[in-house]
């Protein structure tokens, strides 16, 4: 595990292998954003009963998938207080080891990245986008925009996705939406939805989100 600072309030941390990866961050992304645990305190135990009738690559083979379902996390700070406070009591091994590197003495609000390997430069991206939505004002302003000018059918469908996939609370849907226009144009058009009327948005995302991140 290597943990860098890409940006201002930002953190990346590394890890070798995407299971490694998956553990450490797996019930700080769902007590921050899951349909089910979002700020609520639960246990590996239960959160892979749940996700095993749940998630859609999960229930194909009634085996719990998700350290292999997701390659890329994002955290803000605020997640990690009752981690520190003992309400995830017992913590994994992953999770002390994670919250032993992170600057959570700092005053300011500030999030973290995780990824594993030799990660491409839109997963990087797309994380990078959520810290940026969370931690500067004058981003998520100008991300807003961007979204409330995507017709109201392109919003429907890429909700209905995000509902489909079980993995987000719709708290974060503003959010997700950009990160996905922005950097998985190809995934969304795989889940079904039409992406020609989203790509002078992802072009003009892109811009933009170089302006903040030169």
């Amino acid at each position: 595990m290597i943990i860098q600072k890409v940006h201002e309030q930002i953190y990346h941390v590394r890890f070798k292998s995407q299971n490694n990866l998956s553990k450490t961050f797996c019930r700080f992304q769902q007590h921050f954003e899951s349909p089910f645990f979002k700020g609520k305190y639960f246990s590996m135990a239960s959160f892979k009963r749940w996700y095993i009738t749940h998630s859609p690559d999960a229930k194909k083979t009634g085996r719990f998938t998700y350290y292999q379902d997701w390659a890329g996390y994002n955290v803000p700070s605020y997640v990690f207080k009752p981690f520190q406070k003992g309400k995830f009591d017992p913590l994994s091994p992953e999770e002390t080891a994670l919250l032993t590197v992170l600057p959570l003495k700092e005053k300011k609000k500030f999030y973290v990245i995780g990824t594993y390997g030799n990660h491409t430069k839109d997963t990087i991206q797309h994380e990078i986008a959520h810290g940026l939505f969370f931690t500067n004002k004058e981003y998520r302003k100008d991300m807003l925009r961007l979204i409330y000018q995507i017709d109201k059918q392109s919003r429907e469908a890429i909700n209905h996705h995000f509902a489909q996939t079980k993995g987000y609370h719709h708290d974060v849907w503003l959010d997700e939406t950009h990160a996905y226009i922005m950097t998985m144009l190809d995934h969304l058009k795989k889940n079904g939805v039409n992406i020609n009327p989203l790509k002078n948005i992802n072009k003009e995302m892109n811009i933009l989100f170089k302006k903040y991140v030169p």
